[in-house]
């Protein structure tokens, strides 16, 4: 080989070898293969829109009073005020609540259907010691929603100390309703097109448990955001403005 055709074949190897760094720069920086911006994310999430399932199900108010003695907290679930779906059999449910529980805060899970009387789930929830956003693992008590049913679950604060008063009630409706089609389609798409997909489904708990997953500890993401106007768009003012705070 002469020394020119020596030099060539040198060079071309040179360049060959700057395409294949440039590329592999390409994916670092976030162009093909890195998780995506927080700018990114939120030009997605301003696609979020709350479209509610027609379930003819009833309003179901938030109720109770409060003791002239007592100043108790004031609790909002994260849901609709008529019957929301959801689409795991097993959903994370989530509640705001105005500063810490003072007595006994209970949650409690029943069949919507005034033959049944004892409940699913009735368990008594500790730690809740600030205002905040809490939730209850439906996952973390075994219980599985059978499909087509509805389900009341609520949370009761009482200063009675021997159990249930009237102090402080909040309830609502939810069906398990699910949906193999969707539920192959979320696989292939990101999180925050998961949570703008499953709210324009009217699946409601399943788009504020996947943004509340993503929110973690970083106070200040657009996933927080998101929730604070997913939140404002179902009329869930108190939670929202705990959110965009």
């Amino acid at each position: 080989m002469n020394r020119t055709l020596l030099i060539s074949t040198l060079a071309a190897i040179a360049l060959s070898l700057s395409h294949v760094s440039y590329a592999d720069e390409k994916d670092v920086d976030g162009v093909a293969g890195s998780p995506a911006s927080n700018e990114a994310i939120a030009e997605s999430l301003a696609k979020l829109v709350f479209v509610p399932h027609d379930s003819g199900a009833p309003v179901v108010a938030e109720s109770g009073g409060v003791r002239a003695v007592t100043v108790l907290p004031k609790i909002q679930l994260l849901a609709p005020r008529r019957m929301a779906r959801t689409l795991t059999a097993n959903p994370t449910l989530y509640w705001h609540i105005t500063k810490a529980a003072v007595g006994n805060l209970w949650f409690t899970l029943v069949i919507d259907d005034s033959t049944v009387i004892d409940p699913l789930l009735e368990t008594r929830i500790d730690d809740v010691d600030q205002e905040g956003i809490f939730s209850v693992d439906l996952n973390d008590h075994n219980i599985t929603l059978e499909p087509g049913k509805r389900y009341m679950w609520s949370l009761v604060l009482s200063t009675e100390s021997s159990g249930f008063g009237n102090d402080q009630i909040a309830q609502s409706l939810l069906e398990h309703s699910p949906n193999a089609d969707l539920s192959a389609a979320l696989g292939s798409l990101t999180p925050e097109d998961q949570a703008v997909r499953l709210a324009a489904e009217g699946y409601w708990y399943d788009a504020i448990q996947t943004l509340s997953e993503q929110i973690g500890a970083d106070l200040d993401s657009p996933w927080k955001t998101a929730r604070a106007r997913l939140l404002d768009q179902a009329g869930l003012l108190q939670a929202a403005r705990f959110d965009q705070r």
